[in-house]
């Protein structure tokens, strides 16, 4: 049976103070991005005044937003983890670029601003991805080029960064959940003009009203109200919460490149679920099969995390350790049909 993770308190290694209302803020938005003022004051106990300035305080302060993420199976996508390795001048020049397409996110310069890691977007059943490494692998700045399919994701997507906060009772998250519509998920979902609108608009800020998205959609409040409901219902979308994490303490942030037995693969990533500083982990395709990022408060709380919690897992024969520099762009674009 699996432990509950261990939640790194933010209270106790932010550099921006955080009350406990804050924080609690925080946890109810990793469970619903879209949850009104009005209501979620009612569970904490405070006005939605209360909430809408305590909210701005966290956008302003941390860099907090919401943000909408779709999964890409029920679109018939699939996702990679592109890794180019440049020449030092020319890593950010070639990060803009992969920024502005379309079909990639959250992409980052790593290992000193000399390595670029992004994830590609593409159709199940496709070769453009093979155009695209073929354009960068000419390309005479690019010193090499491997992809990994993601394959099966463990944390990260649906299920939120256990390290945040977990400050909320468990009657308050009873609240909570009872609030979202149950997901049934769907091996495939046909989306309209209009439902690519309303994501694009989502993409952009979690939180849009129904108003704005009705604007953007053409359709009435009520349609666009049931849309969603059906889109997250299905699986397809979810909500999440990005902070700047050096602005609450965590100045290590890096990609772990793991290679793991495969027969211990998956006790392995499920160990690392249960790890606070592990943000995302994926089973991938490549040399190495496991990715994680990992947020520590420093390079000491790195060492002691690898040294400690890494090295104490089985079946784990190399790691590799990539500093996260910089984060150029983080959410996709839906593209038109």
């Amino acid at each position: 049976m699996l432990k509950p993770p261990t939640a790194v308190k933010l209270t106790e290694v932010g550099k921006s103070t955080l009350d406990s209302l804050e924080l609690q803020i925080l946890h109810a938005l990793q469970v619903d991005g879209r949850i009104s003022f009005s209501r979620l004051g009612k569970i904490l106990g405070v006005s939605d005044q209360t909430v809408a300035r305590r909210y701005r305080r966290l956008q302003s302060d941390i860099g907090m937003s919401v943000v909408a993420r779709l999964k890409p199976a029920p679109l018939r996508q699939a996702e990679w983890f592109v890794r180019l390795r440049t020449a030092p001048d020319a890593a950010k020049s070639i990060a803009a670029a992969l920024a502005r397409r379309e079909d990639t996110s959250w992409v980052s310069l790593t290992s000193g601003g000399t390595e670029i890691v992004c994830v590609v977007r593409t159709p199940v059943v496709d070769d453009r991805r093979r155009t695209l490494l073929h354009r960068l692998a000419n390309t005479p700045q690019v010193v090499s080029v491997t992809a990994h399919k993601i394959l099966n994701t463990f944390v990260g997507g649906p299920v939120a960064w256990p390290g945040m906060t977990d400050e909320l009772s468990r009657e308050q998250l009873d609240l909570l959940h009872a609030g979202l519509p149950e997901v049934d998920e769907v091996d495939e979902v046909v989306l309209g003009e209009g439902d690519r609108a309303i994501l694009n608009a989502l993409l952009e800020d979690g939180r849009s009203s129904l108003q704005r998205l009705a604007e953007v959609s053409g359709w009435a409040e009520n349609t666009v109200r049931r849309r969603l409901e059906a889109l997250r219902a299905n699986g397809v979308l979810f909500f999440d919460i990005d902070v700047d994490f050096h602005l609450i303490g965590f100045d290590a942030q890096v990609l772990l490149w793991l290679q793991v037995r495969p027969q211990r693969l998956v006790q392995v990533a499920e160990a690392l679920t249960r790890h606070a500083e592990i943000s995302f982990a994926a089973a991938t395709t490549g040399s190495t099969n496991l990715l994680a990022f990992a947020i520590c408060r420093d390079s000491r709380h790195l060492f002691e995390y690898l040294t400690g919690e890494i090295g104490g897992l089985d079946g784990i024969g190399h790691v590799e350790t990539a500093p996260v520099m910089q984060i150029l762009k983080l959410a996709i674009r839906m593209t038109p049909e």
